[in-house]
């Protein structure tokens, strides 16, 4: 580092790109006294919602059990205590494009009814490098505009660049729905309303510079 003067500054880039998958997380589940019976209807459950799955379009490559579950369930009923045992299986299913993500939750709900939930859909982009590297370039153009802007201010000229430093961040602005299945779905479930909104990447800079008294007079 010049021992020299220097001025730091630091200065944010962001770009912006539409969502290109939808990630649904999903699950199937089943009570029943006998444990055995729970994880089978379960697992039958889970059969039929990755077969319409499939059906709809979703490669078997973006189809993930993310966990399988057992548990008992405790409940009363008039003076009796009621022991049940809950079977559950999640999945995550990639869409792509993401706008076919409604239909494809009316496809598990239409496969599974009462026996299927989503927890939420989120978008996100597959490959981000194109977008960083847009965020990369607004953010090292604003350190140079402000450093030259604190320069001219201070009645100094700005010298080479001496320090780069980066840190990088995904901030994303999309909107996740909640659904969970109740009553006994139409025949045709009705696909619901996707919004697909934006997703920015945020990249910030420090940069170091060296500056030189202004010339006077």
């Amino acid at each position: 580092m010049s021992d020299k003067p220097t001025i730091r500054v630091e200065a944010t880039g962001t770009a912006s790109a539409a969502p290109d998958i939808a990630r649904i997380r999903l699950f199937t589940f089943a009570e029943d006294p006998a444990p055995g019976d729970a994880l089978t209807s379960c697992s039958l459950l889970t059969d039929r919602v990755l077969a319409a799955l499939r059906d709809a379009g979703i490669a078997s490559s973006d189809l993930e059990t993310t966990s399988i579950d057992l548990n008992q369930q405790h409940r009363r009923e008039a003076e009796a205590s009621v022991q049940n045992y809950r079977a559950s299986s999640s999945l995550v299913a990639t869409v792509r494009p993401p706008a076919d993500a409604g239909r494809i939750i009316a496809a598990a709900v239409d496969a599974a009814g009462t026996g299927v939930g989503i927890n939420d859909v989120s978008f996100d982009i597959d490959d981000r490098a194109p977008l960083t590297s847009l965020a990369r370039r607004d953010a090292v153009a604003r350190a140079v505009s402000a450093a030259h802007e604190l320069a001219d201010a201070a009645g100094l000229v700005l010298g080479p660049l001496l320090e780069l430093v980066e840190g990088v961040g995904m901030q994303p602005h999309f909107r996740r729905s909640r659904l969970m299945s109740g009553a006994a779905p139409a025949p045709r479930p009705m696909p619901p309303t996707v919004e697909l909104g934006e997703l920015s990447m945020a990249v910030t800079v420090s940069a170091v510079f060296e500056v030189a008294p202004g010339a006077t007079g």
